[in-house]
Formats: structure tokens, C-alpha cells, sequence
């Protein structure tokens, strides 16, 4: 039943959202997205300097441990080379006594490079072989000094092994006083060892005449 108060009024107009406000809204939809954007760029620029910080400083610090390691090395062959010097050069003093002659040893084959040289001193009972120039000893083989009598009769002086560049210092036993001695010869022997040399010869000279 229609009261005093609604006969008669007119219908009211539904208000809607207004453009204004609608394209608020998009905007600050889309500002969002652009910081949203920004933001997952900028996390993933952060993510990468982390990435490649800690790369560097790994390798930085392998290149340290590298460094570290070689001065290690450096410091014993150092050491190394010292030791050897030394030993070397009390087998030297012992050998040069006044009694002692000079025994070279000529190389036999095609080896121009390869040398050696006895110093052998009847008084101390010692020589000294300086070789070079030779070629790596092969697997269970080494390289043997002999004295050798006129007969071919033969006494082991010593048995050594050369430094990476194919050189030795060797001290030996010197012949025993009454024994006749005519040549010296460096072999390539077996390492179980012989009485007799039956390698390859690769070092003779005359004792006799010295």
C-alpha cells in the first residue's frame, strides 16, 4: 500500500564506479607490476654478483693453494739440490787427493752429447765417475761402472742412476792395489746384478798411461 511519502517520487538512478576511479585502479595495477618487475629483475641481478663473487673467490683461492703448493715443491728441490751439492762435494774433496789421475772414458755409439770422467785416487781407495749425456736407464735395468783387466777379467766399481737431465756423480771403489787394471767401462746391466758385465757398453777407456 503506497504511503503519502512514496506516491508520487521518482525513481533514483543506480550509482557506478566512476572512470576516474577505474582508471586509478589500473594504474596502480600496473605500477605494481612494473615494481613487481623491478623488483624479481634486481633480486636476480643481486643473485648473479653473489654467483660470480663467490666464483672469483674460489678460484682465487685454488690459484692461492696452486702458488702455496709450488713454493712448497720449489723450497724441497731446493733443499733437495743442496743436499746433493753437498754430497757431491765431500765425494769430489774425497777423490782429488794428490795421488790422483784423470781416467776418460770415451763414449761408444752414436752419442755425441754423452761424456765421462773418472778421477780415481789409489791412496783413499776411491774414484769419483762424472757421466752425462746419457739416455734414461730402462725399466728393472741400471748403469754400472767396471775395471777391466787385460784378459777382459772385470771388478764392479760402483752402480748408479742418473738425474733427469741424464747425468750422474758416482763414487766408486778403486781397483784393488794388485790388480792390473788396463780399461774402465760404464754398462747397462740387469738391477738383480752380475759378476760380469754382459749389458751394453756404452762408456771405455785406458787406465794405462794416466
Amino acid at each position: 500500500m503506497d504511503t503519502p511519502e512514496t506516491i508520487g517520487a521518482p525513481d533514483r538512478p543506480r550509482q557506478g564506479v566512476s572512470p576516474v576511479w577505474r582508471g586509478l585502479t589500473l594504474l596502480a595495477t600496473a605500477c605494481a607490476l612494473v615494481l613487481a618487475l623491478f623488483a624479481i629483475k634486481y633480486a636476480a641481478a643481486v643473485r648473479y654478483e653473489q654467483i660470480t663473487a663467490s666464483a672469483a673467490q674460489a678460484a682465487l683461492s685454488d690459484r692461492i693453494t696452486s702458488l702455496e703448493h709450488d713454493v712448497v715443491d720449489a723450497h724441497n728441490q731446493v733443499t733437495a739440490l743442496r743436499q746433493q751439492l753437498e754430497v757431491n762435494d765431500e765425494t769430489v774433496r774425497a777423490a782429488l787427493a794428490p795421488d790422483s789421475r784423470i781416467i776418460s772414458l770415451g763414449p761408444l755409439g752414436a752419442m755425441p752429447d754423452a761424456s765421462a770422467v773418472l778421477a780415481e785416487s789409489p791412496l783413499k781407495g776411491k774414484a769419483v765417475l762424472f757421466v752425462t749425456g746419457l739416455p734414461p736407464a730402462p725399466s728393472g735395468k741400471t748403469y754400472e761402472l767396471w775395471w777391466i783387466g787385460p784378459h777382459g777379467e772385470a771388478i764392479k766399481a760402483a752402480a748408479f742412476h742418473l738425474d733427469p737431465h741424464g747425468a750422474a756423480i758416482a763414487t766408486a771403489i778403486a781397483p784393488p792395489a794388485a790388480a792390473h787394471v788396463v780399461a774402465g767401462e760404464v754398462t747397462l746391466q740387469p738391477l738383480q746384478g752380475a759378476d760380469q758385465p754382459g749389458g751394453t757398453i756404452y762408456f771405455r777407456g785406458a787406465t794405462e798411461g794416466h
